[in-house]
């Protein structure tokens, strides 16, 4: 299981039209600009800043102690990597989660019990893509249906 530490951020707003950013970077994995999805209104920008699974992997287990940092770190790198002139950050959020994804998928999509009647199925059966939980539970629907 890999970890992952996410950083909301709200900045003045801009004129940018980007929905995403997939880095090629060390710290930094991604960044979605959540005013691009139309969910929210909002007189600020609004972006998930998201680390890369190794840079996770070693600051997890202090990110409560170092928060600030791993949030400034996190925060500057996205400014350096998208090329957006650094502005104030009006509201920042930090958040880690040790086992957020699996990178190395199990050797079963599901598993289904037929004599307790009992199934699982999650995203980290499959692996860390956003169309894991739905492969997961697709394959839990088609052993239940046998």
């Amino acid at each position: 299981m890999d970890a992952n530490i996410t950083v909301m951020m709200t900045t003045k707003k801009s004129k940018l039209n980007v929905s995403s950013y997939f880095f090629n970077d060390k710290i930094l994995g991604w960044a979605g600009n959540e005013n691009s999805k139309m969910r929210f209104k909002s007189k600020n920008d609004l972006w998930t800043l998201q680390s890369t699974y190794s840079w996770a992997n070693k600051e997890i287990n202090k990110n409560r102690e170092n928060n600030k940092l791993n949030t400034k770190t996190l925060i500057e790198q996205f400014f350096k990597l998208t090329g957006i002139k650094k502005t104030k950050v009006l509201f920042s959020l930090n958040h880690g989660w040790k086992y957020s994804s699996n990178s190395k998928p199990l050797r079963i999509k599901s598993y289904w019990n037929s004599s307790l009647n009992l199934g699982v199925c999650a995203d980290w059966f499959v692996g860390p893509r956003l169309e894991s939980g739905w492969i997961s539970a697709q394959d839990l629907f088609n052993k239940m249906n046998k």
